[in-house]
């Protein structure tokens, strides 16, 4: 099993160099179809830092149940 220490980035995502795992996002050099999101705190609800993907913060509350402390 991989403890993802190598990781290498840009603004599509992150991941691991040593077994390729997408970590966040699309990964390194966009190589998911599917992000795994970076939620990002703003006052009136959260957005992905990669896709831009947007929850306002009753959504947010409905599918997490609580902030996440960013």
């Amino acid at each position: 099993m991989c403890d993802h220490l190598r990781r290498v980035g840009d603004n599509y995502g992150v991941s691991c160099l040593d077994c390729g795992a997408v970590l966040a996002g699309y990964g390194y050099w966009g190589q998911q179809e599917t992000c795994k999101h970076v939620w990002e705190k703003y006052d009136s609800g959260y957005e992905c830092m990669y896709c831009q993907a947007w929850l306002d913060e009753e959504t947010w509350q409905m599918r997490f149940g609580d902030s996440i402390g960013v």
